[in-house]
């Protein structure tokens, strides 16, 4: 696909922090394997006219993805794809299933309550010390960062797929590594000030003073409450759970 085919973005942006709306639905091609590694990005300029946004929130937008590994610079004015490390393809191709999907805030919560609580629980059984300390570096890496939502998303979700990973089972992380790709560009909309990343975070402490003492259905019980909450806050919101994720502006 030449990178100044028309329609490069899905639809126009419409947020308040619309940089990170941009950056998301770039970021949603590239993990769904719809940009390949090296694939030039359109000109600043291209991507300011079809986003009907300002250079500015395109510059910003790439600035995000960059940081994050999504994007690279082949030269001063040419950025072109980057698959980060760790995404197979098999992450890939669930991700554009679920997008091509259109799958609710409902079911990606059915999914979550599935996924995590099991994953955290395998995590504590399993984890070394030196993992739990780690995870306690990434909890005070998130408590700096606690007033830009968009920086913390990242972090958050690379929280969770820490946990995963020390989970070791590869299917169910998989499986979460494939919701991420679809979650976490929702997430950038979605969370947008202090009060949310603050309440997050706290449910992350609970969640790794339960792993530390080695309490399994402890961390379990801390995670489930912890997606609850996420959907009680969306719900508190105003939007509908039956509304596709990929659909938040």
């Amino acid at each position: 696909m030449s990178a100044e085919d028309a329609h490069f973005i899905a639809r126009p942006i419409s947020i308040s922090r619309a940089y990170e709306q941009l950056a998301g639905q770039i970021r949603t091609r590239i993990l769904a394997g719809e940009l390949a590694e090296g694939d030039r990005l359109p000109s600043e300029l291209a991507l300011a006219r079809e986003a009907r946004v300002s250079r500015g929130t395109v510059r910003e937008a790439l600035r995000l993805l960059e940081e994050a590994g999504f994007v690279e610079r082949a030269s001063p004015r040419i950025l072109v794809v980057r698959h980060p490390r760790g995404e197979e393809p098999a992450v890939r191709e669930a991700a554009r299933a679920l997008q091509q999907s259109d799958v609710t805030f409902d079911e990606v919560h059915e999914a979550l309550l599935a996924l995590d609580p099991a994953l955290t629980r395998l995590a504590t059984e399993k984890a070394s010390p030196e993992q739990i300390e780690r995870l306690e570096r990434h909890l005070e890496e998130q408590s700096r960062v606690l007033s830009q939502p968009e920086t913390w998303s990242r972090l958050d979700d690379e929280f969770h797929l820490m946990i995963g990973e020390m989970a070791g089972n590869v299917p169910l992380l998989l499986a979460r590594r494939s919701l991420s790709a679809v979650l976490l560009p929702t997430m950038w909309r979605f969370v947008r000030d202090e009060r949310m990343t603050r309440a997050a975070f706290t449910f992350h402490e609970r969640m790794v003073e339960q792993m530390r003492a080695h309490d399994p259905e402890a961390a379990a019980f801390m995670t489930r409450k912890h997606i609850n909450d996420f959907r009680s806050a969306w719900v508190h919101a105003g939007l509908d759970v039956g509304l596709p994720i990929g659909a938040l502006e």
